[in-house]
């Protein structure tokens, strides 16, 4: 059986350690995604805020319907039409699925904002 040389693993060692440095520069110059949440009211955006940056809760309210906004996330708590189902939804964590409120023409997304131009890949 072969033994590794304390040279190969000393070379190994290094090689590890520069592709980690690199790795960590590389990984803390990506802007982090923010998170945008719009709120929506017959169709015309009347908040944006930026959940990426909420540190405290707090509610937004609205003439039919209450949003509650907290760190990283955000759902309808209350609302005046009949069905409930925008409260009922819970929280949105991602723009995988908005929340609508039907009767009282209420939406509210998520976009996120990367700065990456989805196009051609490169930064925008």
């Amino acid at each position: 059986m072969r033994r590794i040389s304390n040279k190969a693993l000393l070379i190994i060692f290094a090689a590890l350690l520069i592709a980690s440095a690199v790795w960590i520069l590389i990984a803390g110059s990506i802007k982090q995604d923010e998170l945008l949440a719009e709120i929506y009211v017959e169709g015309r955006l009347v908040h944006t805020v930026d959940l990426s940056e909420v540190t405290e809760s707090y509610t937004i309210n609205l003439p039919h319907n209450t949003i509650l906004v907290e760190p990283g996330q955000i759902s309808m708590s209350s609302a005046d039409c009949p069905d409930q189902l925008c409260v009922r939804q819970g929280v949105i964590k991602s723009g995988i699925y908005p929340i609508i409120c039907l009767p009282n023409k209420v939406e509210v997304r998520i976009a996120r904002e990367s700065g990456i131009d989805a196009v051609t890949g490169g930064r925008s």
